[in-house]
């Protein structure tokens, strides 16, 4: 057996064999072939590896800044079906409970909830009334003779014993307070991996080790050629940009009241601070490319602080905010601030203002367009001030202002 192994691997080596299975496509169909029909390819339950890369050529390079892992875990263990080129699974503990036995007619969606049921045992899942958690404790319960982790994508991970493996995805940078993070989405749990700019997400998958190729998508012990030993896939996860807020702090020192004669009695009226700012959201701080443009609006009617938040802005994007008009009573001490946009934090551009004993006030309306797709036609909505209750948050809507004096 062991000369027949080396025969079989050199002939590997020599014909460079690395197919790359698409999704899913890696877990066989298993069909039972009489031995005596393919006796140059009766499959060998010895040594395997397996590579595995993250994502196709297009994201490979915004993957790498994700530092991504591969982790393995293997689910059953290859047994060997005597007199038929082809092998049957067990399952191993601690699986057993959740999986039980595995249907060797599973068809594609069997095999995405499959690979959810081991992904619940290896994972863990989302504590009650959270979707995101830290499954580091879940997996490490998992026995170390049945997992090879922190493998770095897109290499060759040598050594596996033939059988069924769950496939775990995870990045290693940006994770701040855990080793990785798991997500309960509605298809199911998912892991996360953060470059600069774009959040991945991978589903668990299976894969069978030893596999064979591919014929239209589909592979089973029945197709033609030799069983591969090395297989290379190419996982596909989701790809979202990663987005950060920004909040405009205005703060007013003081207030102005003013008498005003109604007849013969005298009465103190207050006249509503109106501060109109312009936001323009730069692509990156060279301020070539202007990606979104806004105004916003507070209204005093008391001296203290309103924030303005603005939220979904692309990470690593620029903006920069100038306050356009402040009335005739109040005077800006700064009237432009700027920041950088980080990825799931809030940044902050701070104004404030000082009463200066000018008489006159004065407002401005802001005309919000929204189109409603349900409805088929824009809808438009004028707002004096842009917070509530000390914030607001900006959808992503068509906006323009018409601020000046009353």
């Amino acid at each position: 057996m062991k000369d027949e192994r080396n025969v079989r691997q050199r002939r590997a080596a020599g014909r460079r064999w690395q197919p790359v299975a698409i999704l899913l496509a890696a877990v066989l169909m298993v069909l039972s072939v009489p031995l005596g029909l393919t006796p140059a390819y009766a499959v060998d339950l010895g040594e395997c590896s397996l590579t595995v890369n993250p994502g196709n050529a297009m994201v490979t390079e915004d993957l790498e800044k994700a530092g991504v892992v591969i982790d393995l875990y293997r689910i059953a263990d290859a047994v060997e079906v005597s007199g038929y080129d082809t092998y049957d699974w067990s399952v191993n503990a601690p699986f057993t409970e959740e999986i039980g036995t595995i249907d060797k007619k599973i068809d594609g969606d069997g095999w995405k909830k499959l690979a959810q049921q081991a992904a619940d045992v290896v994972l863990g899942k989302a504590p009650e009334g959270e979707t995101k958690w830290d499954p580091t404790a879940a997996a490490e319960k998992i026995d170390a003779s049945l997992k090879s982790t922190g493998n770095p994508a897109g290499t060759e991970i040598k050594g596996l014993k033939a059988g069924l493996y769950l496939v775990i995805a995870r990045g290693t940078v940006d994770i701040k307070d855990n080793k990785y993070a798991a997500t309960a989405e509605t298809s199911g749990t998912v892991t996360i991996a953060n470059s600069e700019t774009n959040t991945y997400k991978f589903a668990p998958e299976l894969v069978s080790l030893p596999t064979k190729e591919a014929v239209d998508d589909v592979i089973n012990t029945a197709n033609p050629g030799p069983w591969i030993y090395n297989p290379t896939i190419t996982l596909k996860p989701s790809q979202e940009e990663r987005l950060g807020n920004l909040e405009i702090v205005k703060t007013l020192d003081d207030y102005a009241d003013r008498e005003k004669k109604v007849g013969d009695n005298p009465r103190m009226m207050k006249d509503p601070a109106t501060f109109v700012f312009k936001m323009t959201v730069y692509e990156d701080e060279s301020k070539a490319k202007v990606i979104k443009e806004d105004y916003l609006s507070a209204v005093f009617d008391e001296f203290g602080t309103k924030t303005l938040l603005v939220e979904n802005l692309p990470v690593n994007s620029f903006v920069v905010v100038k306050e356009e008009y402040s009335g005739r009573n109040y005077s800006a001490k700064v009237e432009e601030g700027s920041a950088t946009i980080v990825a799931d934090e809030t940044v902050q551009v701070s104004f404030e203002n000082y009463y200066d004993d000018r008489e006159g006030g004065g407002g401005s309306v802001t005309n919000k367009f929204t189109n409603s797709e349900e409805k088929g036609k824009w809808t438009w909505e004028q707002l004096t001030d842009s917070s509530t209750e000390g914030s607001v948050i900006q959808s992503d809507s068509q906006s323009d202002n018409n601020g000046g004096e009353e």
